[in-house]
């Protein structure tokens, strides 16, 4: 069995402590495959660590824990999915900005203002929900595994990635939103057609037949 279990949003990564007189160190053997729709079941990998061969009670392992990631279950698998829905918004966002500027195409456009609405709304969601797990999960595994020996930790630095994440999108977007509704106030320049030259009215000619001494008139009638 390894001795700690560090869970990701997509996966989890195992391994043991180096343990040593002035420090604790972490040395990771393994992760599990990335999957969008993924839940940490400390049973099942237990179980197959062991290869089946005893039971975790036998093992001293307490099935409340068990029980509080069974029903953090589907909480976690959203948590995933509103991530990869966050993080492919803004990521369409970018490049269709970068489209744009290739192109010289507006400054900005309501679609990539929908786009970051979208991403900020879904990154926000995960981010809470990340946030009730690291808090309220973190201290239920905690009081139900302080008698067997299991305990939670939360990482401080996921957490402020996540919402600072959120912070720069909320600007991103409203700075967008503020774009947008600027060009549209701006009146629409229009080139007015140049006025075609009047044909100026041509007096009378007159001209001198060979065959004749007198003078006639002519009237351009162009």
């Amino acid at each position: 069995m390894h001795d700690f279990y560090s869970i990701h949003v997509m996966s989890y990564c195992e391994g043991f402590l180096d343990l040593n007189e002035t420090d604790q160190r972490k040395n990771l053997t393994g992760c599990s495959d990335r999957t969008a729709l993924f839940s940490f079941n400390p049973s099942e990998v237990l179980l197959k660590e062991t290869g089946n061969t005893t039971s975790l009670a036998d093992m001293g392992w307490p099935a409340a824990v068990s029980d509080d990631f069974r029903a953090f279950r589907i909480t976690s698998k959203s948590m995933g999915i509103f991530y990869c829905i966050g993080v492919g918004a803004a990521g369409l966002v970018i490049l269709a900005r970068l489209w744009f500027l290739l192109v010289k195409g507006p400054r900005q456009t309501i679609a990539e203002v929908s786009g970051l609405l979208i991403s900020f709304t879904s990154l926000s969601i995960a981010s809470i929900v990340a946030t009730v797990i690291a808090f309220q999960f973190v201290n239920l595994v905690n009081y139900h595994g302080k008698h067997s020996g299991v305990t939670a930790r939360y990482g401080n630095q996921f957490l402020g990635m996540t919402w600072a994440a959120v912070g720069l999108l909320l600007v991103g977007g409203i700075a967008s939103l503020l774009l947008v509704l600027v060009d549209r106030s701006r009146p629409d320049p229009r080139i007015e057609p140049e006025a075609e030259p009047e044909d100026e009215p041509k007096g009378p000619i007159l001209y001198r037949e060979d065959d004749s001494d007198s003078v006639k008139t002519k009237v351009n009638t162009d």
